[in-house]
């Protein structure tokens, strides 16, 4: 209860005092995505893993990270993963990777999930990522300089658009 408490606030601190650059270079130029999303029984794992080899075949360096909530049970599902235990009693990430993550200059971090929780808005608001791009929720453009609305509620149709509006991301 008091971690889940401390995560809000380290949240907002996170969001208050982050001081990454963002500015996001055209798409081209882009040499490192990260993918954020948590594990969801309702999407499938071969349509994100289409996506990462859309990105991987336009030469770009893929780290993805997934929030496993301690209730799915599972002890090592075979990718970089983290869950509500490796938050410690002073509302910080005990997991080395969740910090490095977080702390990754990624060109583009993108957000997979249709609806934010605190543990994965908590990376996305301490992230040094230039730019940040999720789907729109109003209410949650902080955590965002690229917001996707989607035409459907279909995910494969919100990913579609992801890697549609990243690609056509120009210099200004």
């Amino acid at each position: 209860m008091i971690r889940k408490i401390l995560l809000k606030i380290k949240t907002g601190l996170a969001l208050k005092k982050n001081d990454a650059i963002r500015v996001s270079d055209a798409y081209k130029e882009a040499k490192k995505i990260g993918l954020l999303y948590s594990l969801d029984e309702n999407r499938s794992e071969e349509l994100v893993k289409d996506l990462i080899a859309k990105f991987e075949s336009d030469q770009k360096q893929i780290s993805a990270m997934t929030f496993v909530p301690v209730a799915a049970k599972l002890s090592d599902p075979g990718y970089a993963y983290f869950n509500e235990k490796d938050l410690n009693a002073k509302g910080n990430w005990s997991k080395e990777t969740v910090s490095q993550f977080k702390n990754e200059p990624f060109d583009f971090l993108v957000s997979l999930d249709w609806n934010q929780n605190k543990y994965t808005q908590n990376i996305l608001a301490g992230s040094k990522a230039k730019c940040r791009v999720g789907r729109y929720e109003e209410g949650k453009d902080q955590y965002f300089e690229m917001m996707i609305n989607p035409n459907d509620d279909k995910y494969a149709s919100y990913l579609t658009q992801v890697y549609h509006y990243l690609t056509n991301v120009r210099n200004g």
